[in-house]
């Protein structure tokens, strides 16, 4: 059972890692189930800040909801416009990325420093 555990975790990590990347390549793919599936990783996504900003608490909630969803906008685009040349479409893919990265790093740097501020008035 621990090696099942240790491979299925394996895999998991491993998509998990490449799934952001493959989710923004799949304009072409003929497949309908794989397309609905490289379609929800690519919602995963675009919708992860806003999973986290929702999560990180009542403090701000709205605003940081608000400007989340304001900055995934161009990753959104990114993610379901099919873009025909391979450089723009890789210049977009980065973007969005980026943008969904940075927009996570923000909210957990906000998280944090408001839990520290937090402990620090106890």
């Amino acid at each position: 059972m621990r090696r099942v555990a240790l491979i299925l975790g394996a895999v998991l990590t491993v998509l998990a890692i490449s799934s952001p990347a493959q989710a923004y390549a799949h304009d072409r793919v003929a497949n309908p189930a794989l397309h609905t599936v490289l379609d929800v990783l690519t919602l995963a996504i675009v919708t992860a800040p806003l999973w986290t900003a929702y999560f990180w608490g009542k403090e701000r909630r709205a605003l940081m909801i608000a400007l989340i969803g304001v900055v995934q906008i161009p990753a959104a685009v990114f993610a379901f416009v099919p873009i025909p040349d391979p450089v723009l479409h890789v210049v977009a893919l980065v973007a969005g990325l980026t943008v969904t990265a940075t927009s996570l790093w923000y909210v957990r740097a906000a998280a944090r420093s408001a839990e520290t501020v937090g402990a620090a008035e106890r």
